[in-house]
């Protein structure tokens, strides 16, 4: 897996894309890209949620581990989107906590074209948090079901919507899992293709 450094965004939303800072849950090899409070920071500064100078205070620690916590609900969350099976209770009932806390750090404000919308101090490491969860609680409302995916590609399983006009988005990224697929296919062709031994043509 890339560094927090090189992780590319490639989900089209801000809660996805917090989610997919991990691999493909349960599989031996798979990797998470946050492991401690400065590259939960780095990725919210990537991302615009932190400010480029934004220092780290001494709650950093605690909030990566709600950071992480609240990522993994938000996973369980979207799985169960995806797959068609109602959420369990106690998941929901975490969610909405979690949300109440961030619209209770949140400031809604008026934008210059009449819209409202909220915002969360750029400055403090739980706004990323914030972010992440109000938007969950916003896509899991109101996206279609089919558009919300999952990559298929060998040990990722990131989440990502498909707004592609066909709705036939497979991979997180044809420049990751969609070119892996392709070199695995090609390669698997070759093999098949390959005369096997002692069966070239024989010397005159």
């Amino acid at each position: 897996m890339k560094t927090v450094a090189e992780l590319p965004f490639v989900a089209g939303h801000v809660a996805l894309d917090f989610v997919n800072t991990a691999e493909e849950r349960g599989h031996p090899e798979a990797e998470d890209a946050l492991s401690k409070a400065a590259d939960l920071r780095l990725w919210g500064q990537r991302y615009g949620l932190l400010a480029p100078e934004t220092v780290g205070d001494d709650d950093d620690e605690a909030e990566f581990s709600r950071a992480i916590e609240a990522r993994e609900l938000l996973y369980a969350l979207f799985l169960a989107r995806r797959t068609g099976l109602p959420p369990a209770q106690a998941e929901v009932a975490k969610l909405g906590e979690l949300g109440a806390e961030a619209y209770q750090a949140g400031i809604l404000h008026r934008h210059r074209d009449g819209t409202i919308g909220w915002s969360w101090d750029r400055s403090r490491l739980h706004s990323i948090r914030h972010v992440a969860v109000t938007g969950a609680i916003d896509l899991l409302a109101a996206e279609p079901t089919t558009r919300l995916k999952q990559c298929p590609g060998d040990h990722c399983g990131w989440f990502f919507l498909d707004t592609t006009k066909r709705g036939n988005r497979r991979w997180c990224s044809m420049a990751e899992c969609g070119q892996d697929a392709k070199d695995e296919y090609r390669r698997i062709q070759r093999q098949a293709t390959r005369p096997s031994a002692g069966t070239g043509r024989p010397g005159i």
